[in-house]
Parts: structure tokens; C-alpha cells; sequence
């Protein structure tokens, strides 16, 4: 049957397919296909902008730890402490054991080294993640038994639990107390039930002669005992001088 093209208004012939009859002839047809694909992409293409920024947001990383990668580390890095980490990040996946980096010193890297693979699992793999001090985490939680805000304990628990991977820094560096133990208990069972990764900071060694403090004095047997778990013998020794 004889139609006329609703965009070019030029006669074409149409096969009758009932309301399906086409009401563009084939050239427009084929138009409109290409700027429906288009609109598509453009559309799919901004939610995933949309994502990205909002799951760098949600990150937290600091503004001094922001910029870190493997291309502007420190020289005087421990190289196998980099590489360990540069490796780390670039197979990261969400079934990828937990990682400890551990030195007594202060300066040596830690922080630096568990900020690039951060920012290499946000920016390049684009994996939500959770940068955290240990200390303002723990300050988060016992903040909501006081102050009346929007937050429970149990939202910023699963804050912590939504997070693909969480980055936690000076963990153990406060004294330890019941509550302490307590809170470092749940946030890692919460990663060990879920089975997801964590990568921990600390200056506190996890075994130690006995009279000298070790993790577990600071955040408990069980806590240490989970977290051991999740590393699966992924302890970094970063013992060195202050680079600072």
C-alpha cells in the first residue's frame, strides 16, 4: 500500500502490518533507528557518569589522599610493599583476600599505598569503596548514641557492609575498651559474613612477644582473628624509615 513518510512527506510504499504499518519511509526509518540508538548510548552513558560520581562521593577519600597512585609515589618506597599493592589493585575483584600493611614506624607508606589502591579500584576498575580513619569510624558510630541525628549505628554499619572494598586506616591506635572490641568484632564479622575484602593499616603487630602490645590488645582475639581470616596471610611488612 501507498503511504506518505510522516518526516520527509514523500509517497512509499508500506507492507499492511496492522497497527505496525510503517509510517516513515525506509531512509527516515533507518534516521530515526540511528538517532534512537544514539539517544540510547548518550542516555546509559550519563547514568554510568551519574554512578561514578556518586560512588566517589560516597568514597571519602581525603582531599591529601586524593590524587595518590602508583605514578606519583614516594621514592624510597619499600619496592616489594609496591608492588605487592600495585598488583593488588590491578587484579582487585570483589573475591580478593583482605591486605595488611603493617610497620611500627610512622611515614613509611602505609597510608599512601592503601590510598592508591583506593583510588585505582574507584577510578579505574570503578568499584565502590569506603576510605575511613579507624578512629572517625568508631567516632561515627558512637556519635549516633548521643547526638539524635538521621544516622543509627546500623546505617553506618551498613555503610561499611555496602562498600566493595573498605579501606581502613591506623587501625588499633586507640586504647582498647569493651565497646572498641566490640565494634571492631562487628565490622569485620560484617565483611567475613559477606565475604569482602578490607584493607587495613595498622602500626600494632599482629603477634607479639608477650608484655608488648600487639592488634588483638587493641581490638580484641576475635576481631584479629576474623581479620585474619580475610587476609588470608596478606600482611605486608613496611618496617622502614620516616619518609616524610
Amino acid at each position: 500500500m501507498k503511504r506518505i513518510c510522516l518526516d520527509c512527506t514523500e509517497e512509499f510504499e508500506a507492507v499492511v502490518l496492522g497497527p505496525v504499518t510503517a509510517n516513515y519511509c525506509l531512509k527516515c526509518g533507518q534516521k530515526r533507528q540511528r538517532f534512537q540508538e544514539v539517544t540510547e548510548r548518550m542516555a546509559k552513558e550519563q547514568l554510568e557518569i551519574n554512578r561514578y560520581r556518586e560512588i566517589v562521593a560516597r568514597a571519602k577519600i581525603p582531599p591529601k589522599w586524593k590524587e595518590a597512585n602508583f605514578d606519583n609515589s614516594k621514592p624510597g618506597l619499600s619496592p616489594g610493599a609496591f608492588k605487592m599493592a600495585k598488583l593488588y589493585a590491578e587484579t582487585f575483584s570483589v573475591q580478593s583476600p583482605s591486605l595488611v600493611f603493617y610497620s611500627p614506624e610512622n611515614g613509611t607508606g602505609k597510608t599512601h599505598l592503601a590510598a592508591c589502591i583506593a583510588n585505582h579500584v574507584l577510578h579505574v576498575k570503578r568499584v565502590p569503596i569506603l576510605f575511613k580513619k579507624a578512629r572517625d569510624l568508631m567516632l561515627d558510630i558512637r556519635r549516633t548514641f548521643s547526638d539524635g541525628g538521621d544516622l543509627t549505628e546500623a546505617d553506618i554499619l551498613n555503610r561499611v557492609l555496602s562498600a566493595q572494598l573498605l579501606v581502613l586506616d591506623d587501625v588499633g591506635v586507640d586504647p582498647t575498651s569493651q565497646w572498641l572490641q566490640a565494634t571492631y568484632w562487628t565490622v569485620f564479622d560484617r565483611r567475613v559474613e559477606w565475604q569482602l575484602p578490607v584493607v587495613v593499616t595498622t602500626n600494632k603487630p599482629l603477634e607479639a612477644p608477650v608484655g608488648e602490645v600487639c592488634l588483638a590488645d587493641r581490638i580484641g582475639d576475635g576481631a584479629l582473628s576474623r581479620l585474619l581470616g580475610l587476609c588470608q596471610g596478606n600482611v605486608i611488612d613496611m618496617s622502614g624509615l620516616d619518609l616524610r
